[in-house]
């Protein structure tokens, strides 16, 4: 069975289980989180893992720092969020118990919310472009995140290439704004809910590689050529890293 979620331990390495639900989190993403703002999360019907479960077995099991992993449809990993718990769980055998709620509070150093959630749900398996056409401009924005969040954890376990002289096809048809021109670019070079920067230090730093292309190359922009005072300053730093642009 494919899981939404997982639990992994920081300090040992260690997948503890997972579940299809959280509950205890804010319904809207907030922009902030401080020290102080715990939550006490319940992961609902939670099942643990095999290897946690033989580690529990002759010992008790401390735990203080995890990460909560967002799972694809195929159980890899497509994104996590840093959980700090407020004081440390110990799991002994007894606790083992699947398909019970594990209730654990603690510290979430980057927002997350259900909202976030329910948007993650869109992003676990990416089969269309443009999906984000139709969100908010407060959704945009948390668009952003998770494709960058996908991102990172994706790069870990593949062979990055680097494609140059190639041409890609940006659809100008739905860009209405800067951070609209980033999620057209990024679909254009590395496919459904593709990242390649959200503001123009990220944007360079992905033009000096690692993010699947690196210069030079050609993107040609389609339906837009009316509205380029929008991404001025992003065509200006394409073409100083040798991107040529068609419009």
């Amino acid at each position: 069975m494919n899981y939404k979620y997982s639990l992994f331990n920081e300090d040992g390495s260690l997948i503890i289980g997972h579940c299809d639900n959280i509950a205890g989190l804010l319904e809207t993403n907030i922009s902030e989180t401080a020290d102080e703002d715990y939550y006490d999360l319940s992961f609902i019907n939670f099942h643990f893992s095999a290897d946690f479960k033989q580690i529990c077995s002759n010992r008790k099991y401390p735990i203080s720092n995890l990460y909560i992993l967002i799972l694809d449809h195929c159980g890899n990993k497509i994104g996590n969020y840093y959980f700090v718990l407020n004081t440390q769980r110990v799991f002994t055998s007894s606790d083992l118990k699947d398909g019970r709620d594990v209730n654990i509070a603690g510290y979430l150093p980057i927002a997350l919310s259900m909202e976030i959630l329910r948007l993650w749900d869109l992003g676990r398996e990416l089969k269309q472009k443009n999906i984000w056409s139709q969100f908010t401009n407060h959704q945009r924005e948390i668009w952003m995140e998770i494709i960058r969040n996908r991102d990172n954890c994706c790069k870990i376990s593949s062979n990055i290439q680097h494609i140059t002289n190639q041409t890609y096809y940006v659809d100008g048809r739905h860009i209405t704004d800067k951070i609209s021109f980033y999620f057209a670019l990024g679909e254009s070079i590395n496919g459904p809910g593709g990242y390649f920067g959200g503001c123009l230090d990220s944007l360079s730093d992905c033009l000096c590689g690692g993010f699947g292309v690196k210069p030079p190359f050609t993107i040609e922009i389609n339906g837009f050529a009316d509205k380029c005072e929008i991404i001025e300053n992003i065509l200006e730093v394409l073409n100083e890293h040798n991107v040529t642009i068609k419009l």
